[in-house]
């Protein structure tokens, strides 16, 4: 079975753009880079990566269940587009809510695992992971997509989720790169928000 790169290509922009505004995730890999050493945010990074391989191959498994029932499949596509407009409101709406992290003194002895766990804990028990995703990945698997489609988007989504935030470890621990990118948060904010709700829109006329 063929990818369709155009699918996985619209798919991956928009995973992006939610994975980039800043959230849970990005604070736990930063303070950890700045706390205890970019060694640690990289392993946090990682950890991160590996929980979305995973939770992202649960919602995919999840819709492809769901979708099988027209009823259900209509109903949950209602909803799924109902909440993208909604987050992309809020996301609109809201201010900058992140403040800039300074440097603290790094402490020692504590393994690379930690930090790999601490990354894949955050992601996999964030609520809101699981019904954003589920919600841009609805529009997905309404183009009913090859099983390597889905499989190019889970591991898309990883290796984006890594490079991501192992980029914040290492560059944002720079207090002037933080600054530059907190003053336009408020704009990455209002670019999420209005392709949420155009998507949240096209899901929902299906």
């Amino acid at each position: 079975m063929l990818i369709d790169f155009e699918l996985l290509t619209k798919t991956l922009v928009v995973l992006f753009l939610a994975v980039m505004s800043p959230g849970p995730d990005f604070v736990m890999v930063l303070r950890n880079s700045l706390r205890y050493g970019r060694g640690a945010g990289l392993a946090s990074a990682l950890g991160v990566a590996c929980g979305c391989l995973l939770s992202f191959t649960l919602v995919v498994l999840g819709l492809k269940v769901l979708f099988s029932y027209h009823l259900i499949k209509v109903a949950f596509s209602l909803i799924c587009g109902a909440y993208l407009i909604y987050i992309g409101f809020l996301s609109i709406r809201n201010k900058t809510q992140h403040q800039q992290l300074a440097s603290q003194q790094r402490q020692t002895g504590v393994q690379r695992w930690f930090y790999f766990k601490n990354g894949l804990l955050t992601n996999l028990f964030n609520p809101k992971l699981y019904t954003l995703s589920a919600a841009i990945l609805t529009y997905t698997e309404q183009q009913h997509p090859s099983i390597a489609t889905n499989i190019a988007i889970v591991v898309g989504q990883g290796i984006m989720a890594l490079l991501w935030f192992a980029a914040v470890s290492i560059v944002f621990s720079y207090s002037r790169v933080q600054t530059a990118y907190l003053q336009k948060e408020r704009l990455i904010n209002i670019l999420v928000g209005v392709i949420f709700i155009a998507l949240g829109i096209r899901i929902m006329l299906g």
